[in-house]
């Protein structure tokens, strides 16, 4: 057996840490296994809902935007009416894309009851003026049938569906120069003075020379 003396002086002895502070105990409270967990699934549901919402709202507006449900302006700057005559050298692709360019749709589309529409069927084309086609409460431009010639390069008739008379000349709705509205997505876009053709900024500038 080993002395008395020897086996108390080299006694085991406990290592008690002094305790955590104020602070610390605060935090270990908070951020904990279950605190941290309950935040991820809050954080996935969150972010869960936000896409569905996300998603959801975009294919509303997708579908809006393709049924023609957009806003339609109809400030900006236009050309002068066109003068379609009979005889005149143009054909019925040429004239779609100069009513598309005046803000025209095709009638079968779903859109605005208030839209100028246009049709082609058995090489006669209609013309439907909608709001745009009225200044004051008073219709300007009239609804119009075009008849075009056997080789469909020539103007052969004009029908106005109005009067029931067949004119030789009819105007047309001007052609969008700049809109604050981009025809083809509905999106709004803003006018500088850049998008003015420099044939206008040149009328603008003679008027206002005058006006002084």
């Amino acid at each position: 057996m080993p002395p008395k003396g020897w086996v108390k002086s080299r006694r085991a002895s406990s290592y008690q840490a002094p305790p955590d502070s104020r602070s610390k105990r605060v935090l270990r409270k908070v951020f904990n296994v279950w605190t941290l967990a309950i935040a991820g699934i809050l954080l996935v549901a969150g972010f869960l809902t936000l896409t569905y919402f996300w998603f959801e709202f975009s294919d509303r507006i997708d579908r809006r935007l393709l049924s023609g449900e957009v806003f339609t302006a109809s400030a900006g700057i236009y050309s002068a009416p066109k003068t379609l005559k009979v005889g005149e050298a143009i054909n019925a692709q040429g004239l779609i894309e100069y009513l598309k360019s005046a803000g025209y749709i095709e009638r079968n589309n779903q859109a605005d009851a208030s839209r100028s529409r246009y049709v082609f069927e058995n090489d006669v084309l209609g013309i439907e003026p909608g709001l745009t086609g009225s200044i004051d409460g008073k219709k300007v431009f009239p609804s119009l049938s075009i008849k075009f010639s056997k080789d469909g390069k020539t103007v052969a008739a004009i029908g106005d569906r109005d009067s029931n008379t067949q004119p030789n000349e009819a105007k047309l709705e001007p052609r969008i120069l700049s809109s604050i509205a981009a025809e083809g997505d509905g999106r709004r876009k803003t006018v500088t003075f850049n998008d003015i053709p420099p044939h206008l900024v040149k009328a603008i500038t003679v008027t206002e020379d005058r006006a002084f």
